[in-house]
């Protein structure tokens, strides 16, 4: 039984947000899991506001909060990446900090990881999606579930929970958005136990989402495309 938990806040500006989303991760896992050792890690995925000065504020205010920089903006894959090498302890767990998702609905999925290696969270809608960021979520949904057979996970880029010593056997390759269908792929084929729940998925507080943007879905598609032809020369091999 995984007890110990490390939760990653992804922060990129997010000034308006992040000491809520923060506090919101802080006093959950103490209400809900006050004899587990957690720690909190913030990424500042080279903010350009005022989000390093609050989250330096934050790890003076909670002696199990932490601060990891990047000096440039390299991406939310980048950020996970950076959260997963990081992180200590045995439940591995993301929360963003624009809180789109509840995160007393993602403390709630850890006891899953009793019986499991990986959780992945199941959104019950997209809201303020523009009807462009919808039509590529969706044509990346579909590619993904026929390149790879993934069609009995319905959404599979919101909401995942580790266990720590399944990722230490991953190698991440890629390191956009795709980034968590990689690792999610890399664990199927380590034949993983998975679970999967509904989570409610909000509205950002503040900010602009930035994988809507054109240039972070074309990488995507990029690195969904090679990493697929990779993996298949593998499976190919036998190795």
């Amino acid at each position: 039984m995984p007890r110990s938990i490390s939760c990653t806040i992804l922060a990129y500006n997010e000034e308006v947000t992040l000491q809520a989303a923060t506090e919101e991760v802080v006093e959950t896992l103490q209400r809900q899991y006050p004899d587990r050792e957690a720690e909190v890690l913030i990424v500042d995925d080279g903010s350009s506001d005022a989000t390093p000065d609050i989250a330096r504020r934050m790890a003076q205010t909670y002696d199990h909060v932490r601060v990891i920089t990047h000096p440039e903006n390299l991406g939310p894959g980048s950020a996970l990446v950076t959260g997963f090498a990081e992180s200590a302890n045995e439940v591995v767990c993301f929360h963003a900090a624009d809180q789109q998702l509840p995160f007393d609905e993602v403390a709630a999925l850890i006891p899953l990881l009793d019986d499991h290696d990986l959780v992945i969270g199941d959104r019950t809608d997209r809201p303020g999606y523009t009807w462009m960021r919808r039509l590529s979520s969706w044509t990346y949904i579909t590619l993904v579930h026929n390149l790879y057979d993934l069609g009995r996970f319905k959404d599979f880029n919101f909401l995942y929970l580790y266990r720590k010593e399944l990722l230490d056997r991953v190698t991440i390759e890629t390191t956009g958005v795709f980034m968590p269908t990689e690792v999610l792929v890399k664990c199927i084929d380590l034949e993983a136990r998975i679970a999967t729940a509904t989570v409610t998925c909000l509205p950002r507080r503040a900010g602009v989402a930035t994988c809507g943007r054109p240039s972070v879905v074309a990488w995507t598609f990029v690195e969904m495309i090679r990493f697929w032809g990779l993996w298949r020369m593998r499976k190919l091999l036998g190795f």
